[in-house]
């Protein structure tokens, strides 16, 4: 989509936007007013350069080419093309006229009519500008760390006990908390704590979604569930699948397979399924050093990777992965520490919002939502086929996803490439940053970690790729926020830092007597459980203690401008979930769930 000026919308051009400075018109802040600019016109474009002029005089004929034999005649769609584009210029003509007849002509008259023009213009920019801040805040809550303001300390404005809170889940619907548990799902409206409806599933082996997850990237962030996915276990091999739209209304099927079944988005259910090979679990053979090895000529079975449509089972599409070169770590689990042949058991999965990744014995493939295959089945090097972890593949925030390369590096670790919206891709010299949280804003850049620093390459269209500055000395390892032109990390020291998004210069450290990541600074998830943010403070639920082992949360909410503490919620509740919806937050307690605001 292109603006007016040739640009993508979402996109800024260079140093105008936040790649340069903090965001003066997000939300919350005061003066948005410097950064509209217009440009006024003395002339009417199609009227006052022919014509009748506005006081009435024709213009003075120009010399005509050398006559012309007739042409023919037009027809009846050119005749009426020329009558109407000859009305529209009279209906122009007569309207600058009438305006001219009607402008003051005394010098009072003159400065009344300067007054007026002045303020309508003083109105047309406000205007500007309210629109651009209602839209700049629809898109901050329309992401999933999007709050609605945090400048003050919330406090509990409803809560609902549960039997069982610390196995309930919460999950992010259109306008609708969903709260599941105890086999049953309620919508509750997140502002003020109504249960709008309540839906009986089954509880044995209940999981619903989709939902974020902690992975590689950190927090996955997924969009609203619509509809909401349930299954459950009804016994006998057979599985119960519940569609609920946002208004409640359900739909529930039963599903006769042994496939493990996943919730996924779009209304959509992910199915793998073993087929034929050697299935049988048994203990595993261990060599002196503790390496496990697989049974001479072992062939395990293929996976069947499937998705339909949760609400009817119709198919959107499968493939078969084909069992090839196990790796023995790839097909071994532990039953009371030792080692056993489990291909089942050995399987997993993540499912987030456009992707589909899958691991397990000799088997291992990546997907978008609509089944496009993103690694290269025959490649045996190409990720994940060659043993690459869970999360190697990654949706990107601001459209189009981040894989890993093939080719190999001295550090290891592949270095990644990035796939843009567009269908062009960027190959990195390091590996993706990808934000905790944003402000649903695309500032046209990736941040990436290159050796012990850190640099930022363009994603615009006109120059992907470009490298557009390097901070030799940030040694980021998560990238925690990006938002207003400030892009908030984890360097490799444990330190929280901000950087200029569009210059990589410093601009606060936080305070380590307040948060430090320590030795921990690679698994800063294993700390520090998401991130969110009103466009102006940074919320971050942390452990209450560096090390881990305190079982108690922090809630520190940080001044994006400065980095000083706003305010400090301590909770001896130990971290379970904490989710906004439609910019309410909403988090599951000892008790039961609370609504924070």
């Amino acid at each position: 989509m292109e603006d007016g000026n040739g640009r993508r919308s979402g996109h800024y051009p260079r140093g105008v936007t936040e790649r340069t400075q903090h965001d003066d018109t997000g939300p919350g802040t005061p003066d948005p007013e410097k950064v509209h600019t217009f440009d006024l016109i003395d002339k009417v474009p199609g009227v006052s350069d022919g014509g009748t002029s506005p006081d009435g005089d024709a213009p003075e004929p120009e010399a005509g080419p050398a006559e012309e034999p007739a042409p023919r005649e037009p027809g009846r769609v050119a005749r009426a093309l020329a009558a109407a584009r000859s009305g529209v210029g009279r209906t122009a003509r007569r309207g600058v006229a009438a305006v001219r007849r009607r402008l003051p002509a005394t010098r009072r008259g003159k400065v009344l009519l300067a007054g007026g023009t002045a303020a309508v213009v003083v109105l047309a920019v406000v205007a500007g500008v309210l629109v651009d801040a209602e839209l700049r805040h629809r898109a901050l809550l329309a992401t999933p760390g999007g709050v609605r303001s945090l400048a003050e300390k919330p406090t509990e404005q409803w809560s609902i006990d549960l039997e069982d809170p610390i196995s309930a889940t919460l999950v992010q619907m259109p306008g609708v908390l969903a709260v599941v548990g105890g086999g049953e799902v309620r919508g509750v409206d997140p502002a003020s704590g109504e249960v709008r409806w309540t839906v009986e599933v089954g509880e044995e082996g209940l999981s619903c979604g989709p939902v974020a997850g902690l992975g590689s990237y950190g927090p996955g962030a997924v969009e609203p569930a619509d509809p909401l996915v349930c299954v459950s276990s009804s016994g006998a091999g057979k599985q119960d699948v519940t569609v609920i739209d946002p208004d409640g209304a359900t739909k529930t099927r039963a599903v006769d397979s042994d496939a493990v079944i996943v919730p996924a988005a779009g209304g959509g259910l992910v199915s793998f399924e073993l087929t034929g090979g050697d299935q049988e679990r048994r203990p595993m053979v261990v060599d002196k050093l503790g390496v496990p090895h697989l049974p001479k000529g072992f062939v395990g079975p293929d996976l069947v990777v499937r998705t339909e449509d949760a609400r009817t089972g119709a198919e959107r599409w499968s493939e078969t992965v084909p069992f090839d070169a196990p790796r023995p770590e790839s097909c071994v689990s532990y039953d009371q520490n030792e080692p056993t042949l489990d291909v089942a058991g050995a399987l997993s999965w993540d499912v987030r919002d456009a992707l589909v990744e899958v691991q397990g014995c000799g088997v291992s493939a990546a997907f978008l939502r609509d089944g496009t295959r993103l690694d290269d089945p025959k490649d045996s090097a190409d990720p994940p086929a060659n043993g690459m972890d869970m999360a190697s593949f990654a949706p990107l925030p601001d459209g189009g996803w981040v894989a890993p390369g093939t080719e190999s590096t001295d550090a290891g670790a592949p270095n990644d490439v990035v796939h843009l919206p567009d269908g062009g891709s960027v190959t990195l010299a390091g590996q993706v940053l990808v934000p905790w949280a944003s402000d649903g804003r695309d500032p046209g850049l990736v941040l990436e970690r290159v050796g012990t620093g850190t640099e930022a390459r363009s994603t615009d269209e006109g120059d992907a790729g470009a490298r557009l500055w390097t901070a030799p000395r940030l040694a980021a390892t998560t990238l925690l926020a990006r938002v207003s032109g400030t892009a908030v990390v984890v360097d490799e020291e444990g330190a929280v830092r901000a950087i200029d998004l569009g210059t990589g210069a410093d601009r606060w450290t936080l305070d380590p007597e307040v948060l430090s990541l320590g030795g921990m600074a690679w698994v800063a998830q294993s700390l520090v459980f998401g991130a969110y943010t009103d466009g102006d403070t940074l919320l971050l639920p942390a452990s209450a203690e560096a090390d881990g082992e305190a079982s108690g949360l922090r809630l520190l909410a940080v001044d994006l401008r400065d980095g000083s503490v706003r305010w400090e919620i301590e909770q001896e509740t130990p971290y379970t979930q904490l989710v906004s919806v439609d910019g309410y937050l909403a988090q599951i307690t000892q008790q039961g769930v609370v609504g924070l605001g």
